[in-house]
């Protein structure tokens, strides 16, 4: 399964600097899954900036408005391991704005039980300059499994 991973993250970083045709912005999806990649791997503060520049609007302010122990909380001493990212709905708005519907799954080991988290979120992203950048992400629905749990019947 690592090596699934590695792989799967090796190729999204290899995309990440890839244009769309023509010399034109990397679509919507693939600035997303970038994103997504460099979040689960970012291994201290400097990696900050590297995450901000996916972003703009509140999503960017929020970011950068976090002191260094949030960031380093939420970033970098969290228990959580890539799963898996499906992408299920790329939806244009205008010629500026999309929206990218998406599940992304992932491990958890928070306190005493490890859980596999499933979250289908909505990204709204604008074209900021020559890139998309997500402006926005909203939770559709969250799903938390837990292994070995204690169940009563």
């Amino acid at each position: 399964m690592f090596f699934r991973l590695a792989a799967a993250l090796a190729v999204v970083e290899l995309c990440s600097g890839c244009t769309g045709g023509a010399g034109g912005p990397q679509p919507p999806r693939k600035r997303l899954e970038g994103y997504i990649s460099k979040s689960f791997a970012v291994s201290g503060a400097g990696d900050r900036a590297a995450l901000s520049d996916f972003l703009t609007g509140e999503a960017k302010n929020r970011l950068e408005a976090w002191s260094e122990e949030e960031f380093k909380k939420n970033f970098v001493d969290n228990k959580r391991k890539f799963h898996d990212l499906k992408i299920v709905k790329v939806k244009p708005v205008s010629d500026t704005e999309t929206t990218v519907e998406y599940e992304l799954t992932y491990f958890d080991q928070n306190g005493q039980f490890e859980s596999k988290v499933s979250n289908r979120k909505l990204a709204e992203m604008t074209l900021d300059g020559a890139q998309w950048k997500i402006r926005e992400v909203r939770n559709i629905q969250e799903l938390v499994e837990y292994k070995d749990a204690l169940s009563l019947p």
